[in-house]
């Protein structure tokens, strides 16, 4: 971990913030940020990956993170 950020995984951002891979990155794969993730990471498991989230989907995913977070971010 760099002092005035983070490493990104899949080398998009040079030195994100903690916040950009939170709150913007679509392919952040940590920890659930948000009840929009854990319903996208159910949902993959039951269909066994086969259904792939359309836009309104990841919109929808956002938007429940931002309305029900996990963490205080």
């Amino acid at each position: 971990m760099l002092k005035d950020g983070g490493c990104c995984n899949i080398n998009v951002y040079r030195q994100p913030s903690h916040g950009i891979c939170l709150n913007v990155c679509d392919q952040y794969d940590g920890p659930d940020r948000g009840l929009g993730d854990t319903i996208k990471r159910v949902i993959s498991k039951l269909t066994a990956g086969l259904i792939t989230p359309c836009n309104a989907c990841k919109k929808r995913q956002r938007q429940l993170n931002q309305h029900i977070p996990y963490h205080g971010e």
